[in-house]
């Protein structure tokens, strides 16, 4: 039987997959590229996150709407501090979630396909960026008493500052 701190795990071990991928990709300024492993990784941090306080779901693509739910409910024994967290992480999750399928399909304006290259270019990819950073700190403070998750708390400091060096 599969527990919530392996689910977590798996979780978080596909969302580093995606962010090690996206920090090749900017390197060598392949932007669309970098925006849906942002959202992609994102999306699996925050279910993850989901798994950590024991919730399961059915398959999303939205789990901040999940996250909302559980954050305003008041039946639910979580900290405040943890709610107000958890909170942040869903007003960040959904400026990416808004792009829906933009960042694989591109959008169609009046008659014209608008590619995912033509949408992203560097200054749009290094706002969803600073979003994941700022993710992935709080996502720090989310985990850090657990010492199951010695060493997912090493690798999201070991991705902020890769992305900080992205940025400079």
């Amino acid at each position: 039987m599969t527990t919530n701190y392996k689910r977590t795990k798996e979780w978080l071990d596909l969302a580093f997959d995606n962010i090690k991928t996206l920090i090749s990709n900017y390197k060598i300024s392949e932007y669309s590229t970098c925006v849906y492993k942002i959202q992609l990784s994102i999306e699996q941090l925050q279910k993850a996150l989901l798994y950590l306080f024991g919730l399961h779901f059915r398959k999303t693509h939205e789990p901040s709407k999940i996250l909302r739910i559980l954050s305003n409910n008041n039946n639910i024994q979580i900290e405040e501090e943890n709610i107000k967290q958890i909170k942040n992480i869903v007003a960040l999750a959904e400026i990416i979630e808004s792009e829906g399928t933009a960042t694989r399909y591109g959008i169609i304006r009046g008659d014209k396909l608008i590619s995912p290259n033509e949408l992203y270019n560097r200054a749009k990819t290094d706002e969803f960026l600073k979003n994941l950073k700022e993710i992935l700190s709080i996502l720090i403070e989310l985990f850090k008493e657990n010492p199951d998750f010695k060493v997912e708390l090493t690798t999201f400091s070991e991705f902020i500052i890769k992305i900080e060096e992205l940025e400079k």
